[in-house]
């Protein structure tokens, strides 16, 4: 498996970030003859794209929150919370409960979905549908850092990953959803994961959208398997993407970085702002409201 790597791929308004979507968008979509014969017709993949905003490109890797590893003396790490999943999700739950009615307590994967919404750490990664909302949080925090999106081909990934040639059936990624779940948080048996039968690698699902701001954010869930690596651990080199013209790897591209220097986050903020892509839009409801005419008054001063 390879390590970060990344085609050059910077950008420096909205304008030239969706130039380059576009691009990969038309670079990455081929046709294939349908077997056996090419009689039958062709088969056209179509990219489907989904999103993660980082604020610092060098200092963030693609892995969930209960996966990281802190620094316990020099050059010893230790798993801050991965030992402690199924603790941590079942306090979640007997404290939260309360509050959301709705949810039975015994239906682990929207809870799941619901502690990640609220900070808690899970084997989730948060991406979105909308380029916008992704680039908004690439460059929200102000600071003169390199930042990025990560783009997932979500056609290629789960062609390479899962053997899926067509779209995904909902029948059948809630099945992948609710295995990944039952055998590695709620039965935790971990000796067995050289088995074929368990979800190596990161399955990628739309959730239900509980509540709004999941819906303005067009929220993706990108939940990992028995692997518990960081995502660009199980990248080889011909599965980045490049926004060249007719690339190579056209039926393995599955992940790219596009860059935002530092010193252009700012003049990006107010373009995406006039496109709409603010705190009201992102945060719905009075906290956005709130966000937003403290960022506005805050540029006044």
């Amino acid at each position: 498996m390879g390590n970060w790597r990344c085609d050059i791929l910077e950008i420096s308004s909205v304008q030239q970030y969706l130039d380059v979507i576009e691009s990969l968008k038309s670079n990455y979509t081929y046709s294939v003859n349908i077997a056996p014969s090419p009689m039958f017709g062709q088969q056209t993949y179509t990219p489907r794209l989904i999103y993660r905003g980082h604020g610092n490109h060098a200092g963030y890797k693609l892995i969930p929150g209960i996966f990281r590893w802190k620094q316990i003396s020099y050059g010893h790490y230790s798993s801050e919370y991965s030992q402690l999943e199924h603790n941590i999700l079942y306090d979640f739950i007997t404290e939260a409960c309360r509050f959301m009615p709705s949810i039975s307590v015994d239906n682990i994967p929207e809870w799941l979905e619901v502690a990640q919404h609220f900070g808690v750490p899970t084997r989730l990664l948060d991406f979105t549908q909308n380029p916008l909302v992704a680039l908004y949080f690439a460059c929200s925090d102000l600071q003169n850092v390199e930042a990025s999106v990560c783009i997932i081909n979500e056609t290629a990934y789960n062609k390479v990953f899962f053997g899926e040639n067509a779209v995904v059936s909902a029948v059948k990624s809630q099945y992948y959803v609710s295995k990944i779940i039952m055998d590695e948080v709620v039965q935790q048996n971990y000796l067995s994961h050289d088995d074929p039968q368990y979800i190596q690698y990161p399955w990628l699902y739309k959730p239900y959208y509980l509540e709004e701001r999941m819906n303005m954010q067009s929220s993706v869930f990108m939940l990992w398997g028995a692997q518990r690596q960081e995502l660009t651990y199980f990248m080889q080199s011909e599965y980045w993407m490049s926004n060249e013209n007719n690339p190579p790897n056209k039926e393995t591209g599955i992940i790219a970085h596009i860059l935002i220097p530092g010193n252009k986050k700012a003049e990006i903020i107010e373009q995406l702002n006039l496109c709409g892509i603010n705190e009201k839009f992102i945060y719905p409801g009075l906290d956005g409201v709130g966000r937003f005419i403290k960022k506005k008054y805050s540029a006044c001063c």
